[in-house]
């Protein structure tokens, strides 16, 4: 009897397991190159915040790309975009922690609708401030089948 218990024990925490890795596993589109363009931004984008790589944080957008803060103010262009990034790092440095949540993917033809969340982690006067936000980026299939980012929106 006590067997059975632990083998039914076993088959319940692998299949907890699974649940929780399905859950913690990335959203797909469907579209292979697509995912992967997104996570390679995605992982980028954290790589590149902390030291302050506005160069590589800006590579995924498209050079009509457009960058709508909170506030509604519209970057655009990668050359801004990367301008906006490179000018905040030399104001307030890196940040000392980024965390990005990618939540949804919907494709749509040669557009892609990415939503999700972020948390930056910053100092201000010596202490710890950490924002929040959630995001909506839409991605562009370009003529040559590469993805890029025509569109990113950060919401407070």
């Amino acid at each position: 009897m006590m067997k059975n218990n632990s083998a039914f024990q076993i088959l319940v925490s692998f299949g907890f397991l699974l649940a929780l890795c399905d859950c913690l596993a990335a959203p797909s589109s469907g579209d292979a190159k697509l995912d992967s363009a997104i996570q390679k931004a995605n992982s980028e984008f954290l790589t590149a915040v902390k030291t302050g790589d506005a160069a590589t944080i800006a590579a995924p957008y498209a050079d009509n790309g457009v960058f709508v803060l909170p506030d509604g103010t519209c970057i655009k262009g990668r050359a801004e975009i990367e301008k906006m990034y490179r000018t905040g790092f030399e104001k307030a440095g890196p940040p000392k922690s980024t965390n990005l949540d990618s939540k949804t993917i919907t494709l749509d033809g040669d557009f892609a609708y990415e939503s999700g969340s972020a948390e930056v982690t910053g100092e201000k006067e010596g202490k710890p401030v950490t924002r929040t936000s959630r995001y909506l980026t839409v991605w562009h299939r370009t003529a040559d089948g590469e993805w890029k980012i025509v569109r990113n929106i950060v919401l407070s």
